[in-house]
């Protein structure tokens, strides 16, 4: 029998393998140790993950029965050896692990009263998805974008949360509608899931949350500057507000536009409510036609608003109508002619001389064919970017890191200007536009700054 006669040739061996193996602990310790619980979810549900601690326990089973590693060696290295065995996951871009993607949620309606709108932000997240995939995805992992519909209602909204939560997606880019980001936010918060809302402007949505960002500018700072406008470039003395009391959004616009106008000496002679699904709104014009306000303020959304303009003009009403930018182009399908000559405050417009705006119109006009003057595409593309690059300088898929860098987001070049984000998670010092409905269509009129 030769084997015994080798016993010192195989210490010699086992001398040289722990050698190697205190090489590629270091290596182990610096490159894989750090990685975060976040990156760990990934793989743990992975095969070859699973595959690779079964090997590595076989082998330790295996270890532990041979009496010379045990005298000749610690449980501390032959523990490091099982580790050395699961390095196949710091494996070059080009692995099959490396390539796994990396799960982002978009929360938008498909179904319901925002649908239409949300079209636009469902086609400007895939060509921000597609354009970042092309240049090699996330910390080298192509996104997979997991969409919701929310069903345009705060439960759809909360419930399509929720699942965003269970897919483990390191981030959520939604809603529209103000009451729908909410309710999201009330789940992603608690979860810790960095969540941006493109196009949502009602304060309450980032006050004391950590996790919750937005690209648009405020109620507080277009209520504001629609109530100077409708003063100083109208020169409306007098006004009535018509509020959606079913809409968070509808109601905070309405209450800082009310406390401006008054505050600077305009005088409100009405307020009316009204609420969801309302069609016909002869209840709330009669009170305004024998004596009519220089303006009528409505800060509610397209559809209600233009069914308001239509009857108006009907009833014989001459009066201007302003909005906030809740109001878009689709405010034609519902009120036809009618809406030409009203004004409304909005986030972007497709003529904006911005170059990265102008790159965005041509590279979503090359993918769809034709481009639209809604603001929720614009801010949907940027809240994307926006993410991406804070996971770019975070370099983890950690939400709590991505969440850091994204407080930290200062300066970041979007397609409706500079964003950088403030401390409760708003972007500071961005302008309104003034547009103007004219010829089934809406055209810039005017800047309106800080």
């Amino acid at each position: 029998m030769d084997l015994p006669q080798k016993k010192d040739d195989g210490l010699k061996n086992f001398d040289a393998l722990k050698t190697i193996m205190e090489q590629m602990s270091r290596v182990f310790v610096k490159i894989f140790m750090p990685m975060t619980d976040s990156v760990l979810e990934v793989f743990i549900d992975k095969p070859l993950f699973k595959w690779l601690i079964f090997r590595g326990n076989v082998i330790f089973e295996i270890i532990k029965d041979v009496e010379l590693l045990k005298m000749q060696f610690s449980m501390f290295w032959i523990r490091w050896l099982v580790g050395i065995l699961l390095l196949p996951l710091l494996l070059p871009p080009n692995s099959s692990i490396a390539s796994e993607p990396v799960k982002i949620g978009i929360i938008f309606a498909r179904t319901g009263n925002a649908a239409p709108v949300c079209k636009a932000a469902f086609k400007a997240v895939r060509l921000a998805a597609d354009k970042l995939n092309q240049a090699g995805g996330l910390l080298n992992h192509p996104v997979q974008l997991i969409e919701y519909d929310n069903k345009s209602t705060p439960i759809g909204a909360r419930h399509a949360a929720q699942n965003a939560v269970k897919d483990r997606v390191i981030g959520v880019i939604g809603a529209t509608y103000s009451s729908h980001s909410i309710a999201m936010s009330k789940v992603l918060q608690p979860g810790q899931v960095p969540m941006i809302s493109p196009i949502s402007t009602h304060p309450e949505l980032t006050i004391g949350k950590d996790y919750i960002f937005r690209v648009c500018f405020t109620d507080d700072f277009q209520g504001r500057v629609m109530a100077d406008f409708a003063l100083h470039d109208l020169g409306a003395l007098s006004s009535a507000v018509f509020t959606n009391t079913s809409s968070k959004y509808s109601m905070g616009l309405a209450s800082v536009f009310i406390d401006r106008f008054v505050n600077q000496g305009g005088q409100v002679m009405f307020e009316g409510e009204y609420q969801n699904d309302t069609i016909e709104f002869a209840f709330l014009l009669d009170r305004i036609k024998d004596h009519p306000p220089g303006i009528v303020y409505i800060p509610g959304h397209y559809r209600e608003s233009a069914y308001i303009i239509k009857q108006a003009r009907l009833m014989g009403l001459s009066i201007v109508f302003l909005g906030g930018d809740g109001w878009v182009n689709q405010m034609y399908t519902y009120g036809g002619s009618y809406i030409h000559g009203n004004y409304y405050t909005t986030q972007w417009h497709y003529d904006s001389p911005n170059p990265r705006s102008r790159r965005f119109v041509a590279e979503f006009k090359k993918k769809y064919g034709s481009v639209t003057n809604e603001p929720v595409m614009a801010l949907t593309y940027d809240a994307f970017m926006v993410l991406a690059d804070a996971v770019k300088r975070a370099g983890t898929f950690s939400r709590t890191d991505i969440r850091a860098e994204l407080a930290r987001t200062n300066g970041f070049k979007g397609v409706t200007g500079k964003i950088t984000f403030d401390q409760n998670g708003d972007p500071v010092d961005k302008s309104a536009m003034v547009l103007k409905f004219d010829d089934y269509d809406s055209s810039f009129y005017k800047i309106l700054s800080p």
